[in-house]
């Protein structure tokens, strides 16, 4: 894999740039219009790198990169576009901060979208998947691999302080996997490690836990006292089962409890319906008290003025009308004076049998009074609940605890196994490792003339670190800030053209942002001679910030295309105090 190039869709965003073979600068340069004091940090050259690192699906939040994250307004009506090839293959991916989870991939006329997961997964089967490898791979492995290839400053980062550590945030035994399969070695034994460690330590956590809750919650000073406690507890559930047990009539306490209960309801029942038959006779004795009295003579009065005739006849019908009235009163009053007579019968039947529940139930009541069985059951129950409850919690805590280190034992067994095998896999990888060192050597070698053989890099069995086998680098004068960062540049530089000539599959391009600052320019000069020809051999790409200021003198060695004016005409971007990536700060 090859960068070809990193733009904006809209063009406008920055300056495209296009990536070439060999070293690839992004230069800060102090150019002569700008202010002597204005410094070249804040100029864009790390952000670029992280444009890149954006594009290979870097997370995008303001803790993972608060850097690119603060330009968000700055970039949020653009698309970033990076172009690269694998085989003669070109690619592109594009992707954008307002939608950092949808990004576009495929070739230049096949584009698709997928998720920063799915294309994930996709990128590193396509860039690192190699065939008949003997250990372990997986595509979830992306973010992890492709990391080692871009070293960018962060200031939640420490700056290559060691070269194995190339994530913080993950274990030596974790990164040793992702080494060993860079590196060509077989890191089956390595990821069985890994898992038993990472096991270990959940096992570690979850006692310690489960062992400060134990003697907490029973006041314990320690758990090996959870023993005796659940004796006390077994002790306390029979005490409290015996004193429930004395209850002889704790059945028939039980029994006339319900049989009070249903006596109510009854009672409630019988009342209810006595209720509703009283409504029934006062509805009764209200429709009774209807006026029936009409005044005959008065009516005929008003109709003799009218016509005389016509009076007789309706005072005729009239008296009819009233008459049958009467006889429809007398006949509603003598049913209505039965339905009362039955409904008062039926009342007073069922006032009868109310006292006669309300007579039962009281004795009940007395009865179970009298003996406290009410309270003392519920409370004795209560209590019986309640012990069993914390016997069955301390002893469920107390059996995870136990079983939690068994595990642990069974998981430390493991690891010794792994320990004896971790001999054999040095001893079966000489070879490999022998030619991995040769490598190393020569980077070394180059950078550090003055000094030649004098560095080690070797496979250590260390039983007392959780990794077992270190990759261990040194050095002299290794702890001073310049060599110590040149055992970063020397390994990655080896990681890269060891997987370069044994043809692996994998990026042929490694960026490191601001390694020189603090090392001799004449190991600077000495790695360019070596990169320069380099170039005539294989193909790579070596992308390094530099600035002009504290890293570049007017007179650099004796090699002319070094001098600032040099880098300046080979550099694939050029930023200043003046003109910044984005134009402005950020």
């Amino acid at each position: 894999m090859l960068l070809k190039k990193l733009y904006s869709e809209p063009e406008g965003l920055f300056e495209p740039v296009e990536f070439h073979d060999g070293i690839n600068f992004v230069f800060g340069e102090k150019s002569e219009s700008s202010d002597p004091k204005e410094s070249l940090n804040g100029i864009g050259k790390s952000t670029l790198l992280d444009l890149i690192d954006f594009c290979l699906l870097s997370s995008y939040s303001g803790y993972h990169n608060p850097r690119l994250y603060s330009a968000k307004n700055i970039m949020v009506n653009y698309l970033i576009v990076l172009e690269f090839e694998i085989e003669d293959e070109t690619y592109i991916i594009k992707r954008g901060v307002k939608e950092p989870n949808k990004i576009q991939f495929g070739k230049r006329d096949s584009l698709r979208e997928y998720s920063r997961d799915e294309l994930g997964q996709l990128f590193a089967d396509l860039i690192f998947k190699k065939k008949n490898y003997e250990g372990n791979f997986s595509n979830k492995w992306w973010r992890r691999l492709i990391a080692f290839y871009l070293k960018i400053q962060n200031q939640k980062k420490s700056r290559f302080t060691e070269p194995v550590k190339y994530i913080d945030e993950l274990s030596v035994a974790e990164l040793n996997q992702y080494l060993f399969f860079l590196m060509g070695l077989d890191n089956a034994l390595a990821t069985r490690n890994f898992d038993i460690q990472f096991n270990l330590k959940r096992r570690e956590k979850a006692i310690v836990e489960v062992k400060q809750l134990v003697e907490e919650t029973y006041g314990l000073k320690d758990i090996g006292e959870a023993s005796n406690q659940i004796d006390r507890l077994n002790q306390e559930v029979k005490s409290v089962e015996d004193t429930i047990s004395q209850f002889k009539l704790s059945t028939q306490y039980q029994d006339a409890e319900q049989q009070a209960n249903k006596i109510t309801a009854e009672i409630k029942a019988l009342w209810f319906q006595n209720f509703s038959d009283r409504k029934k006779i006062d509805a009764y004795e209200d429709s009774l008290k209807l006026d029936i009295d009409v005044d005959v003579d008065r009516i005929k009065r008003v109709y003799e003025e009218f016509n005389k005739l016509m009076a007789d006849k309706v005072a005729t019908t009239l008296d009819s009308a009233i008459k049958f009235r009467k006889d429809l009163i007398t006949s509603r009053k003598t049913f209505i004076s039965t339905e009362k007579k039955s409904l008062s019968s039926k009342i007073s039947e069922r006032e009868q049998k109310i006292n006669k529940l309300e007579s039962e139930r009281a004795k009940l009541f007395s009865f179970l009074s009298n003996k406290k069985a009410i309270n003392d059951l519920s409370e004795a129950y209560l209590l019986l609940s309640h012990k069993k409850d914390q016997l069955g919690e301390l002893g469920g805590k107390v059996k995870l605890y136990t079983d939690l280190q068994r595990e642990k034992a069974d998981l430390k067994i493991e690891a010794t196994k792994i320990e004896k095998e971790m001999y054999d896999f040095v001893e079966k990888h000489t070879e490999t490792v022998s030619s991995f060192r040769t490598i190393f050597h020569q980077i070394y070698n180059a950078v550090y003339p003055a000094s030649k053989n004098q560095s080690m890099l070797a496979l250590n069995i260390k039983p007392e670190t959780d990794a077992v086998v270190n990759i261990e680098i040194t050095f002299p004068a290794m702890y001073s800030k310049g060599k110590n960062q040149g055992r970063t540049l020397v390994f990655d530089l080896a990681v890269l053209i060891n997987s370069i000539k044994n043809n692996y599959p994998g990026p042929k391009f490694l960026v490191h942002d601001g390694i020189f600052d603090g090392v001799d320019k004449a190991h600077f000069v000495s790695l360019y001679k070596y990169l320069e020809d380099l170039k005539t051999k294989m193909r790579f790409q070596y992308i390094v910030t530099l600035n002009e200021e504290g890293t570049l003198s007017e007179k650099f060695g004796d090699v002319d295309e070094l001098s600032p004016k040099g880098i300046k005409s080979k550099a694939i971007s050029i930023l200043t105090a003046k003109k910044k990536l984005f134009g402005k700060d950020f």
